[in-house]
């Protein structure tokens, strides 16, 4: 009897002090571009697009492994796509560039993908190395946290910029859930 007891209380306490195994923790988060969303660039004063131009934004947040998956999707802009890229800002303002997802500039960061000029999909994967810093708004470059802190304040927005609009044609703040 003794050693069953025995037996029984050490188990449990083995099984006490064994760390719980979890999956890592995948977050979802969408956006739906639109003309109506934009503000123009910071300091500007041109406000939403008239466009027929829209689009849409999946992310996965990963924040144990530390990657944002994507899939941007976008159509019928007026012009070709310059750069598209995630913004540090509430709804209806301006903010600066936290990652991107594509660019046909010469002035994107090393390795950034180029955007389908006429409209398209876009896939990839983010990490810490891909974010830009802030200095404005205390946004350190390599810093992951704050990219996965501004989507879970809803703080960030994505937005597609063009030839014809530079600021950006299309916008959509990116919320929690799909």
């Amino acid at each position: 009897m003794y050693r069953s007891i025995l037996l029984a209380a050490l188990i449990v306490a083995t099984g006490a002090t064994t760390p719980a195994v979890s999956s890592p923790r995948v977050e979802e988060f969408r956006a739906t571009l639109a003309g109506f969303n934009e503000t123009g660039a910071l300091n500007s004063e041109t406000g939403a697009i008239f466009t027929q131009g829209s689009g849409t934004l999946e992310l996965k947040l990963d924040r144990t492994n530390e990657t944002l998956t994507f899939t941007l999707r976008f159509q019928n802009l007026s012009a070709p796509v310059t750069q598209s890229h995630i913004h540090f800002g509430k709804e209806h303002m301006a903010g600066g560039i936290m990652v991107f997802f594509c660019s046909n500039l010469a002035t994107a960061p090393a390795g950034t993908q180029p955007c389908p000029a006429g409209g398209g999909t876009v896939t990839g994967t983010l990490t810490a190395a891909n974010v830009q810093a802030i200095a404005g708004q205390n946004v350190s470059a390599g810093d992951f946290n704050a990219v996965a802190d501004a989507l879970l304040t809803d703080t960030a927005y994505a937005n597609v910029h063009t030839t014809n609009f530079p600021a950006g044609e299309i916008r959509g703040q990116v919320v929690h859930g799909f």
